[in-house]
């Protein structure tokens, strides 16, 4: 039996539901309510420490660089510990492990929604607060991603709260090899390799819990070990 390798997250179980307790707003779409200590692995071994956050619109990785918001290119990134959280590169996106195994890992991707907070008559700018400290991003860019009002880390984290909260969404994913799977039966089963059978008396005889990082790797193991 191989031993599971369990990245330490309190409560694991319970972790699932909320992982943390994540409220961007529109003036800040981060996954941290700061930008924390940490440090970047670069596919060569390579460690490169500072301060970061993940943008919730498109999974990035920004940091600060003498006062200013930058974003770091995820080509060449394996992984980030941003304080006691682990991330890996999956596809370019930044997402957080829930748990590892020999044969792959369990990642949590978590976007908010921007689209959802644009007021109704269409104006990105009608929903941040201190309009005399930023710009829209519609004027900036002209587009409603919610990138940032500004890359100035003072003036930004001083009106992080002066503006609409944004939902966000989280799915859970298992990595194998360079596949990233959505984490649940209808999804896996249709894998290549699977027998759909075999599989359905595993995740009964396992009692399965597609939410629980701790059975997803199990499910790890197993797909594994059947190729």
């Amino acid at each position: 039996m191989k031993r599971l390798l369990l990245i330490c997250i309190a409560a694991l179980s319970a972790a699932v539901a909320v992982a943390q307790n994540v409220s961007p707003t529109v003036n800040w779409p981060y996954m941290y309510p700061d930008f924390v200590e940490g440090e970047m692995e670069k596919m060569g071994g390579q460690i490169e420490k500072g301060r970061y956050n993940i943008h919730l619109n498109v999974g990035a990785l920004h940091y600060l660089n003498d006062g200013t918001i930058k974003e770091h290119p995820t080509v060449g990134v394996k992984s980030m510990t941003i304080g006691d959280d682990v991330y890996r590169n999956v596809g370019g996106k930044m997402l957080k492990v829930l748990a590892q195994t020999e044969g792959g890992f369990v990642v949590m991707e978590t976007l908010a929604n921007f689209t959802g907070i644009i007021s109704r008559d269409g104006a990105y700018g009608g929903a941040v607060a201190n309009r005399d400290k930023t710009f829209s991003h519609q004027e900036n860019n002209g587009s409603f991603n919610g990138y940032l009002v500004t890359d100035n880390y003072k003036d930004l984290i001083a009106i992080k709260d002066d503006s609409d909260k944004v939902p966000v969404t989280r799915k859970i994913f298992i990595v194998i090899g360079h596949q990233m799977i959505f984490a649940n039966k209808s999804t896996v089963i249709d894998m290549t390799g699977v027998d759909k059978k075999a599989f359905s008396a595993f995740l009964k005889s396992n009692d399965i819990k597609w939410k629980d990082p701790e059975d997803l790797v199990k499910v790890i193991d197993y797909i594994t070990a059947s190729k």
